[in-house]
């Protein structure tokens, strides 16, 4: 293990300046885990990690599942919390931290039904709490189209609580040629959860198992090209004195429906 004394030390790069996520990680293709949560949650998947950075006591805490990963004593770095604190930028609630390897990508042909389809959402932290909610109600494939934040953000990865480390994420440049080289199944159905006059109350629809729900803009919703191109439009009734309901939101009530009420 590594003891870091110095703020300056070269050998941390990666965990400096964290306040948003830096360049740098995008370039090498990199995520940081960040909390005992979320680094245990890195532990336990099978993501390639390069470095833990913790105090001393998570070390002895984590022991048997660092011991299971095979780590060597140069990618185990440890510091006080205060040069930790100097390091990040900002006063960490925890300190222990993980840099993982991003997964490639999964091909679209591979997808897991159901799914969700995320496009234009540019809210990292709406994307983590996405993930999270198709990790509790059991949906494993995520596409992720141009327009959308990436899912190993450091903020989408915290709100995740990691569990985008078990999900797979399907990048698509094009989310039309995407959902239309889905639609070759018959079977598929893609379904945009988005208020609009002809939208099907969620309480009387029935989700197929080949069921893609399509999620967009935080703002805009789906773009009317797109919607244009679903099977069926859904929405959740609620006060007509609110316009919306946040999409990290109603993507929690959609997909607990669907866990309900799946059909042949």
């Amino acid at each position: 293990m590594i003891v870091i004394n110095d703020s300056d030390d070269t050998r941390i790069e990666l965990y400096r300046h964290l306040h948003g996520t830096p360049v740098s990680y995008t370039e090498s293709g990199v995520f940081i885990a960040e909390g005992a949560k979320t680094t245990r949650a890195l532990l336990k998947s099978k993501l390639e990690i390069v470095s833990i950075f913790a105090l001393p006591e998570f070390y002895e805490e984590y022991s048997e599942l660092i011991n299971r990963r095979s780590l060597r004593s140069e990618q185990l770095f440890t510091a006080d919390k205060a040069v930790m604190n100097e390091i990040v930028g900002f006063r960490l609630h925890e300190g222990i931290m993980a840099i993982g390897i991003q997964p490639e990508s999964v091909p679209i042909e591979e997808v897991a039904f159901p799914a969700v389809a995320l496009s234009g959402i540019v809210n990292s932290e709406n994307v983590g709490a996405i993930i999270r909610n198709c990790a509790a109600f059991g949906v494993k494939s995520v596409i992720v189209d141009a327009t959308t934040s990436s899912p190993y953000l450091r903020r989408s990865v915290r709100v995740s609580m990691g569990a985008v480390f078990n999900i797979n994420i399907h990048y698509v440049k094009n989310i039309h040629q995407a959902l239309f080289s889905l639609r070759k199944d018959k079977t598929v159905s893609i379904i945009s959860a988005e208020l609009t006059e002809d939208s099907k109350d969620i309480q009387d629809f029935a989700f197929t198992k080949k069921s893609v729900i399509v999620f967009g803009s935080e703002g805009k919703g789906i773009a009317p090209d797109l919607l244009a191109e679903c099977d069926h439009v859904i929405s959740i009734s609620i006060n007509p004195e609110i316009d919306s309901l946040n999409v990290a939101a109603a993507s929690g009530i959609v997909l607990y429906e669907l866990s309900k009420r799946k059909s042949g």
